[in-house]
């Protein structure tokens, strides 16, 4: 499980343990078609926006190994460029 996933994970679990403390017991699911359709839209958007969360992360991570490629890559040049070339050995006459 990555970093987002947890912290979505709590952030859920928290709402959770928020709504058992907020609904009466007993209480059952609306049945207003409007309130149960509300319901369902407001479930379906916490979903994508979840969904696009995790996404937008693992762009993130990539683009942080893209990064630190590059800077790898170009340490590696630097030192490459540095190093003394060795001269070839005259060749005897």
């Amino acid at each position: 499980m990555n970093p987002v996933e947890r912290l979505l994970y709590h952030e859920v679990t928290y709402f959770m343990d928020r709504l058992a403390t907020s609904v009466a017991p007993g209480a059952t699911i609306p049945t207003t078609m409007t309130m149960r359709t509300r319901l369902d839209d407001a479930d379906a958007e916490l979903a994508a926006a979840r969904a696009a969360m995790l996404e937008s992360y693992g762009r993130w991570r990539r683009a942080l190994e893209d990064v630190e490629n590059l800077w790898a890559l170009a340490a590696w040049r630097s030192t490459a460029a540095e190093e003394p070339r060795e001269q070839p050995a005259a060749l005897a006459a």
